[in-house]
């Protein structure tokens, strides 16, 4: 059976690093699951081991670098939104999510009661109680916040999904999507 491994862009780019810091070495595919890194003869210096996230020196098999990485968090960054004339800077999705659904109930209250009625799967962006948020139980602690004095919202949302939300947002809010009123810029 084939094994496959996947390792996240700013860790190979570290174990990159860690083996060749003169950026003078070639890299060449060893099998699904380890880099060669070779000089200019094609002579191999180092491994880089993707299950094990480790380079290791070929002549003494030593250990060259374990790099150490903190777990990937979710993307953040600066998100604009412009809703109704006022500019709305966020840090992350789940915080532009919801000063989006905010900005969209106070332009036309009821907005948050018509979305809370969507649910296109296993969840819903909006309750009133947040174990209505999720269809699998215990979710809805780890993944909900308060947005309001009655209402939460569901907070493990991708930028696809933070905008999908968004847009049905403006449908229950008859809110052009995209336009002078309401747009997001990420």
């Amino acid at each position: 059976m084939a094994t496959v491994s996947y390792i996240p862009t700013f860790k190979l780019v570290s174990l990159l690093q860690a083996a060749d810091p003169q950026k003078s070495l070639n890299v060449r595919v060893m099998n699904s699951t380890t880099l060669s890194l070779e000089n200019d003869t094609f002579k191999q210096i180092a491994t880089i081991d993707f299950a094990t996230e480790e380079v290791t020196n070929v002549e003494g098999r030593v250990p060259l670098a374990i790099v150490e990485t903190p777990k990937a968090s979710r993307k953040r960054g600066e998100y604009e939104l412009v809703a109704f004339g006022r500019e709305v800077k966020a840090y992350s999705l789940k915080d532009l999510l919801a000063e989006g659904l905010k900005a969209l109930e106070e332009h036309k209250p009821g907005t948050l009661e018509s979305l809370s009625k969507v649910k296109p799967g296993t969840k819903r962006i909006v309750a009133r109680n947040p174990a209505d948020l999720f269809d699998s139980e215990g979710l809805s602690e780890k993944y909900s916040a308060k947005l309001s004095e009655i209402w939460w919202y569901g907070t493990n949302n991708s930028a696809q999904e933070t905008e999908a939300w968004l847009k049905r947002a403006c449908d229950c809010a008859g809110v052009e999507w995209n336009s002078s009123d309401f747009a997001m810029n990420s």
